[in-house]
């Protein structure tokens, strides 16, 4: 065998190789397995007094001004009432801790009606069905872990 046909087999050798290499890398069975950075909740809302208006939804990444502040909250939706329970699912989630509030906007004015106090007039509630002493709920009291792809869960509202 003369030195250059040895050249050429161990050119194709390595070519075949590399090739098989790129093949491999490519296929989702051999690649690492990443963790998903984001979930899905799905919120069931119940205990309204009527069906008159919508549902609005407010997802929460912390406590700041948790809940009365609802342009804080990272993704917020509006759905209107159309049976005995309304639900929204929060997409794109990231995981960690959140916490969700939720009222009854009985006018779709897609305002919280309160009275001259600021007690709320229309239906209420948070994630963990949290209650406020002399205040609303806290967002600690309030909070949940999205650590899942999809989770649920529920929330019934109190009226004031």
């Amino acid at each position: 065998m003369t030195y250059i046909s040895y050249r050429k087999r161990v050119i194709f050798i390595l070519l075949k190789s590399l090739f098989i290499l790129v093949v491999l890398s490519a296929c989702p069975s051999v690649k690492a397995q990443t963790q998903p950075r984001y979930g899905n909740l799905r919120v069931v809302v119940n205990n309204y007094r009527n069906r008159s208006g919508q549902i609005a939804f407010f997802l929460f990444s912390s406590g700041d001004q948790f809940p009365g502040h609802t342009e804080k909250a990272i993704l917020s939706s509006y759905v209107k009432i159309s049976g005995i329970t309304t639900e929204y699912t929060f997409t794109n989630v990231p995981l960690g801790a959140c916490a969700v509030y939720v009222f009854h906007d009985e006018d779709s004015n897609k305002e919280l009606n309160t009275s001259f106090i600021g007690m709320p007039k229309e239906g209420v509630g948070v994630s963990n069905n949290a209650k406020g002493h002399f205040g609303p709920p806290k967002y600690d009291d309030a909070k949940i872990t999205i650590n899942k792809p999809d989770q649920s869960i529920s929330i019934s509202l109190t009226y004031l």
